[in-house]
């Protein structure tokens, strides 16, 4: 896993996925700058989009198909430079562990111009959940699926 180390580019590297976002009005306060608990937000975009695009899993066959969700437990930001409407930025997401029923996230959001400044970080840790109803765990952590831990043990490992 590649070790942050502050202001460099978004990466393209393949252990990491990078969403890009254009700051839109709705993610903003009344100054135009994004409101602090949309970073949360955006971290979970990232989580969603991570899953089909770099696990090739659809996040909504995992949540409706398969009836395994995957809520944030523990969730942490630090903000070191504003973000303000109609700029774009990059949100990279690294997995920073896999435990037996859980997913640790690392997340750093970057201008998405080539200097890549850190605008914030954050860490989220995502329990594997079983949603379905007729299940006698409903709503309790299951250990991560085989084909979903070799999913991102793969992923882990193309740094």
């Amino acid at each position: 896993m590649t070790q942050e180390t502050g202001d460099e580019a978004p990466s393209a590297s393949v252990g990491v996925h990078v969403l890009r976002v254009g700051i839109h009005w709705g993610l903003c306060d009344p100054a135009g700058i994004v409101y602090f608990p949309r970073y949360f937000e955006l971290f979970h975009q990232a989580m969603e989009t991570w899953f089909s695009e770099r696990l090739g899993l659809a996040y909504e066959a995992l949540i409706v198909g398969r009836k395994i969700g995957f809520p944030a437990v523990h969730t942490e930001a630090d903000f070191r430079r504003p973000t303000r409407f109609g700029e774009t930025v990059a949100v990279e997401l690294r997995v920073r562990d896999t435990g037996r029923s859980s997913i640790a996230f690392d997340y750093v959001v970057r201008d998405h111009e080539p200097s890549g400044g850190v605008r914030a970080t954050g860490h989220t840790v995502c329990v594997v959940m079983d949603l379905d109803p007729d299940s006698p765990t409903f709503r309790r952590a299951l250990p991560m699926p085989d084909d979903l831990r070799a999913r991102i043990e793969a992923f882990r490992s193309q740094d």
